[in-house]
């Protein structure tokens, strides 16, 4: 299902990681990559590395939460102060990285949550605002069932229905909450009651 513009499809949605697990493995990462990065700078006083930091940077303001890019940023701005104190002779130069470093990071952050906000336009209804339609009694069960993870079988058996029965169910309820997937009814299962 397209849910944004067709021009997009290949960029990493704006945000895709916040508030997921991966995006903490993801934030560790680019702390990693900085310190590497601040380490290889003082090692080589001669060249200027920094410059790489652009890439955790650029990752981590467009696809990780407030908090997660907040704290990569953070970083970045600690370790190129530092670098700058330790390396004298280079002290200009990286202050003139880390400027745009830091503001490449706000720009993308900007950009992502402008993009995420017409990402939202194209989204489907939102299941969380709009009321729930009305579900007959029988599908509220199946529902409730299926958001709990019983498979159609054990929802059957629970029921004395059958197993074409529940899924003509989870069917005609997916249909009604402009669903598609049983992620989708288990994030709305508390509304279930």
């Amino acid at each position: 299902m397209n849910t944004g513009p067709s021009h997009l499809w290949f960029v990493a949605r704006p945000f895709a990681l916040a508030g997921r697990a991966p995006g903490i493995v993801l934030a560790t990462s680019c702390v990693l990559l900085l310190l590497l990065i601040f380490v290889v700078e003082v090692l080589t006083p001669n060249t200027v590395v920094a410059a790489f930091a652009i890439f955790p940077v650029a990752a981590a303001t467009w696809m990780l939460s407030g908090r997660l890019a907040a704290l990569v940023m953070s970083t970045v701005a600690v370790l190129l102060g530092t670098a700058a104190l330790i390396e004298a002779p280079n002290r200009v130069t990286l202050l003139l990285v880390a400027i745009p470093v830091l503001a490449l990071g706000g720009i993308a952050r900007l950009y992502a949550a402008n993009l995420r906000a017409s990402y939202d336009a194209f989204a489907p209804l939102d299941v969380d605002v709009h009321p729930i339609p009305p579900l007959t009694r029988r599908e509220l069960e199946v529902a409730r069932l299926a958001a709990s993870a019983y498979t159609a079988a054990e929802i059957g058996h629970r029921l004395h229905i059958g197993e074409r029965t529940v899924e003509s169910h989870i069917a005609s309820t997916y249909l009604k909450l402009r669903i598609s997937s049983r992620s989708e009814l288990i994030r709305m299962a508390r509304r279930l009651g």
